[in-house]
């Protein structure tokens, strides 16, 4: 029978020996190697988990900041297409108060003058959007 006890070499742990007549010797062996091990798996652990919220957050930052840009851009268009309604508007109505009927028949009765203004904000409007 062998004085040593089967223990594992690839895990730590404690090893008794027996002496025949003698003293019953513990030897520790691999528990520095282990907590060691242990430590730097921890740190793995940490470093990989902040670097995994640092991308996350940049990776949030860069959808939110995507999206702030795209509604600002929706609001700088509608407020562009209001701007250009009111120009228009502004130049119909300019037009009408300009406007010098040659005989009694072209004057523009005050009834009418809204839908001249509206006809001539068609006409203003499709010349600066012919998509519409």
């Amino acid at each position: 029978m062998s004085p040593r006890l089967p223990h594992h070499r690839r895990r730590p742990g404690i090893e008794i020996v027996r002496h025949p007549d003698g003293p019953i010797e513990i030897q520790v062996s691999g528990l520095m190697e282990a907590a060691e091990r242990r430590l730097q798996r921890w740190r793995a652990a940490f470093w990989l988990s902040l670097v995994g919220i640092v991308l996350a957050a940049s990776a949030a930052i860069a959808v939110l900041a995507l999206r702030w840009d795209y509604q600002r851009g929706q609001a700088l268009q509608l407020l562009r297409a209001d701007v250009e309604v009111a120009r228009a508007r502004a130049r119909c109505w300019e037009a009408l108060a300009r406007y010098l009927p040659e005989s009694p028949k072209d004057v523009i009765p005050d009834a009418n003058r809204g839908e001249w203004v509206n006809q001539c904000m068609a006409v203003e409007l499709a010349r600066f959007n012919p998509k519409r």
